[in-house]
């Protein structure tokens, strides 16, 4: 099996939701609101896994109970062991012994209990901790898998326009901040929320002023975050951005390594890129700087809540009497015990806050990934619901004009038909608009005007992916994969037998080259075909078409780099194709070269973007001389 049919089961995923679905602002039009409604344009990718959230709260909910046994322990270590004072009902009912048992021996049943809780407690922190982090990785999958499908969606005017390396790092950088939403919008709610609301109904009944210094610990932090907001988020933007710039440069520069070397320009290369990532790096510094000053206040505001507590509780030991809604007898381990859990409380209540401070930049990235996501899909905006017939008698261009700019025409009226059993030529030098002819038939673009049909029914009314499926395509580019060579000829049918492989291999013109290699069908090609030469490239890609075995052949320049009898050699393929299924098939060949143009059975000629039929006898005198120079 090949590797392409053993990764489709793998790729298959949720589909992206509707754009409307996952509309959000853009980076620089956000609010400190719009980080609560992460949580809900997310919910997508959340919703698959919705009960493991909801087990993973009940799980941390033992947690709770662990706390109060640390509680009472400590009231039993300073108070009973500590000070001799008699044990409580309750802390007599947890050690099982009776009221008045001696110091030694609750010391002993405490230390026993002590340590068999923490030994049942501490295996399941680590259970909850590990059942997050699967919990977010499988999210975060699935929103990764779905922005790259996404990304295949979008048409190829998008992706002629945008940069790939600032979608490579939406990819693989912004789209990490994932399970930061789920842990800090979700996870950390559910943990903190039940906790600090038991803390502090805890501190009410046994000691109500550490319970009002808590409480009053979330306004102040509040306002702080809500202050360090809004300068936060306009430090990761600009921390994001350009970090985005200089991973461009990186794809840029080698995606064009070989015109670098040639020209030598590897040090003019490396001083823009030391530009590029200074300027990251201190954007980075600037967002990490603003960041740390705001977790630092946000400490001092802790530090001055615990002494106040600290201040207070000790008062209240002198003092001696009862403390708390339930007025319980004031005490060292009351003391210890309420001092605990206001630090906890309050240590909670400073992580909330520092994790705002954070989600500033997380709210910048998924807003960044949404930007992406919710971009139209390419068959939402070009897409019909007829499927097309299957057997094809005619496909047509009828006075069909387009251009690139709406001010200067690529095509001007252009009309010509293709009829099954024919090779048709579109012959005319570079710039002509031969191939923008191919990519209108694929429907990269759409016609200005005029019409595209397929036996007399409009092309933009077949369903996008049906119409490309009657269409087997070799551009003029023909990128390689890196895998191997039958991988490559049978990326677009991955079931193919060896024998379809190789037929289509020999029409192509490599059926000599293949025997030539040492593993045959199984060579790797390289990185992106770097092992292929350019003609290899080219004839491997004309045999990718004609293995898919659509009823349409579209080819680009299938001829550009090869010598006369290699070229010849490749056309009397395409005939064989043909010719296999005449009454089924036709090929479009898209050509400079008038030695090409000479074997097809009808040919047009273009020139400024204009069409004419040319006279066969026009292509067939060429001399080899000429054919070999064009």
């Amino acid at each position: 099996m090949s590797i392409v049919a053993k990764i489709v089961p793998i790729a298959a995923a949720v589909p992206p939701p509707s754009p409307a679905e996952i509309a959000f602002p853009e980076p620089r039009q956000l609010r400190s609101r719009d980080v609560f409604r992460l949580v809900v344009r997310v919910w997508p990718f959340i919703r698959p896994y919705r009960r493991h959230l909801v087990y993973l709260f009940l799980l941390t909910l033992p947690g709770l109970f662990g706390s109060l046994f640390a509680l009472n322990m400590s009231r039993v270590f300073f108070d009973v062991v500590g000070h001799g004072n008699p044990l409580t009902p309750g802390q007599a009912w947890i050690l099982h012994l009776p009221l008045h048992s001696d110091r030694r021996t609750v010391l002993i049943h405490a230390c026993v209990a002590t340590a068999l809780v923490s030994v049942l407690i501490m295996p399941m922190f680590g259970l909850i901790a590990g059942y997050a982090i699967w919990i977010l990785q499988r999210i975060s999958n699935l929103f990764r898998v779905n922005l790259y499908t996404r990304l295949q969606e979008l048409s190829v005017q998008f992706h002629s326009q945008e940069k790939i390396g600032d979608a490579i790092f939406r990819m693989f950088q912004d789209s990490a901040a994932i399970p930061q939403v789920i842990h800090g919008l979700i996870v950390q709610p559910l943990i903190f929320i039940p906790a600090a609301i038991g803390t502090i109904v805890w501190l009410f009944m046994y000691d109500h002023r550490m319970a009002v210094i808590a409480i009053a610990l979330l306004p102040a932090n509040f306002i702080l975050a809500w202050l360090f907001s809004d300068r936060l988020r306009r430090a990761f933007i600009a921390e994001r951005e350009a970090a985005s710039l200089a991973t461009t440069r990186i794809e840029e520069t080698l995606a064009s390594i070989k015109t670098v070397k040639a020209f030598g320009t590897e040090a003019f290369e490396a001083e823009l890129y030391a530009h590029d990532n200074w300027q990251a790096f201190v954007a980075a510094r600037r967002a990490r700087l603003l960041l740390a000053g705001y977790r630092v206040t946000t400490n001092t505001i802790r530090g001055l809540a615990y002494v106040s507590a600290l201040y207070i509780g000790v008062l209240e030991v002198i003092a001696g009497g009862t403390a708390g809604l339930a007025h319980v007898a004031v005490s060292l381990g009351l003391f210890q015990g309420s001092l605990s859990l206001f630090d906890r409380v309050s240590g909670h209540t400073r992580y909330v806050t520092d994790l705002w401070g954070s989600m500033q930049d997380v709210v910048v990235a998924i807003s960044r990934v949404l930007e992406m996501l919710a971009r139209i899909p390419e068959y939402s905006l070009g897409t019909g619901h007829k499927i097309p017939p299957k057997n094809v008698l005619r496909l047509s261009f009828e006075n069909v004009t387009f251009g690139y700019d709406a001010r200067t025409p690529v095509l001007t009226d252009v009309s010509f038909d293709a009829l099954p059993g024919q090779i048709t030529a579109i012959a005319g030098a570079s710039g002509s608009g031969k191939s923008t002819i191919i990519a209108l038939a694929v429907r990269f673009f759409e016609p200005t005007t005029g019409l595209i049909a397929l036996d007399g029914a409009p092309i933009r009314d077949f369903d996008l992916p049906a119409w490309r499926g009657m269409l087997s395509v070799a551009l003029q580019e023909n990128p390689l994969f890196t895998a191997t060579l039958r991988d490559n000829v049978a990326y677009g049918r991955p079931d193919a037998s060896a024998a379809d492989v190789l037929r289509a291999i020999e029409r192509a013109g490599l059926g000599t080259f293949v025997r030539s290699l040492p593993t045959g069908l199984e060579t790797m090609l390289g990185e992106k075909g770097a092992k292929t030469s350019a003609g290899q490239a080219q004839r491997i890609g004309l045999a990718r078409a004609m293995l898919r075995d659509a009823p349409i052949l579209l080819l680009d320049e299938p001829t550009a780099a090869l010598d006369v009898a290699t070229e010849d050699s490749v056309m009397r393929g395409v005939r064989a194709w043909v010719d296999e299924d005449p009454r089924h098939r036709l090929a479009i060949v898209a050509t400079h070269r008038r030695t090409t143009a000479a074997l097809a059975d009808r040919i047009y000629q273009i020139t400024a973007g204009q069409l004419v039929a040319a006279d066969q006898s026009a292509f067939d005198t060429v001399p080899i001389a000429e054919a070999r120079n064009t």
